[in-house]
């Protein structure tokens, strides 16, 4: 008869255990991390006279502090990430007179602010946002301040966009692959042919585009960036093409949606108690102040969202770790008390 030594075979199953572990921490130690926020405008009750010296400076359109500790925060995060995305709205406006009457211009101010990022070797990533189409009288946006904005972040070797989008949105929408990831960045503030504004929506050119690029990726990951969000914790009305856009990530089985614009946080997961159309559960995540004024939750007409889309209050970003198997996301609330700013994690999830 064949003896069973349990002692053994206790000894091997803890043994395995323990490899298979390791080999999951090594996985996701290995991971591919990215970093997402967006809107840094200056807070509006101190635009535009938030100057030095009764000068323009970057802080008249940048909430210059709050950006900076943001980007302290990346530059410190361990293991570095491999990328930023930030997702709009980088100013309060584009432009505007300064004491001389000449218009100054304050995305070359945000890139100073953000350029530790690039030359620490971290890769930044932008996608517009209504703000940086404002000129110095603010709405309407202006189409030229779009081909301003393709101009400053064709910038080698630290603000240069990927050149791959549709041929009216060069630079504006874009994708590439990373690892066993891939990326979109899309525009969801573009020009019409009448030169109105979307005003969160996408033309057929970016949609057409989008499913070409969304059924050639074979990449295990799959997320979309942009400034807008497709569904609306606060309520907004959003273009029915920002749905068509999501059923395209439905089709092709992406991950998850960033995006910036509304002035909190949020992480929604999008099923069909949300839509009853929805084929395909995935996480829409808001992270948009950066900088910017905090919108208040408790004027969310539907309350239940506040929990339902774990809605917070504040300034915020979250960090995205891609690992073999799976993808896990932390955000981060960052709080000014007595002139401090303090972070604390808000939020952490596993993406479905």
């Amino acid at each position: 008869m064949m003896k069973f030594n349990l002692r053994k075979s206790k000894s091997g199953i803890l043994l395995g255990l323990f490899l298979v572990i390791s080999l999951l921490a090594v996985s996701q130690a290995q991971a591919l991390r990215f970093v997402v926020l967006a809107d840094s405008p200056q807070l509006l009750d101190k635009w535009p006279n938030y100057n030095l010296g009764g000068k323009l400076t970057a802080k008249a359109a940048i909430n210059k502090e709050c950006l900076e500790y943001l980007r302290d925060q990346i530059l410190a995060l361990n293991p570095k990430p491999d990328m930023v995305f930030f997702l709009g709205d980088l100013v309060t406006r584009a432009c505007y007179p300064d004491e001389n009457g000449n218009l100054h211009r304050f995305l070359p101010d945000w890139k100073d602010i953000m350029k530790a990022l690039p030359e620490n070797g971290i890769k930044v990533y932008v996608a517009i946002g209504n703000r940086d189409l404002y000129g110095s009288g603010g709405w309407p946006p202006q189409k030229e301040l779009e081909t301003e904005f393709q101009t400053y972040f064709s910038d080698p070797p630290n603000f240069d966009m990927p050149d791959n989008g549709p041929t009216n949105y060069k630079k504006l929408a874009y994708s590439f692959t990373h690892d066993n990831a891939f990326f979109v960045v899309l525009d969801t503030f573009g020009f019409k042919p009448d030169g109105t504004n979307w005003d969160n929506g996408l033309d057929t050119e970016q949609l057409n585009w989008f499913f070409n690029q969304a059924r050639n990726s074979d990449a295990k990951f799959k997320f979309v960036l942009s400034h807008g969000p497709v569904f609306s914790p606060e309520g907004w009305t959003v273009d029915s093409s920002m749905r068509s856009m999501w059923q395209i990530m439905e089709q092709f089985n992406f991950t998850a949606y960033y995006c910036g614009h509304e002035h909190i946080f949020s992480r929604w997961l999008i099923d069909k108690s949300v839509d009853p159309t929805i084929t395909r559960s995935m996480t829409q995540t808001l992270t948009g102040t950066a900088g910017a004024y905090p919108d208040d939750p408790s004027s969310i007409t539907k309350k239940d969202l506040i929990k339902k889309a774990h809605i917070w209050s504040g300034y915020n970003y979250v960090v995205v770790d891609v690992g073999q198997v799976r993808t896990t996301q932390k955000a981060y609330g960052v709080t000014k008390e007595t002139g401090v700013y303090k972070t604390k994690l808000i939020d952490s999830c596993v993406l479905r």
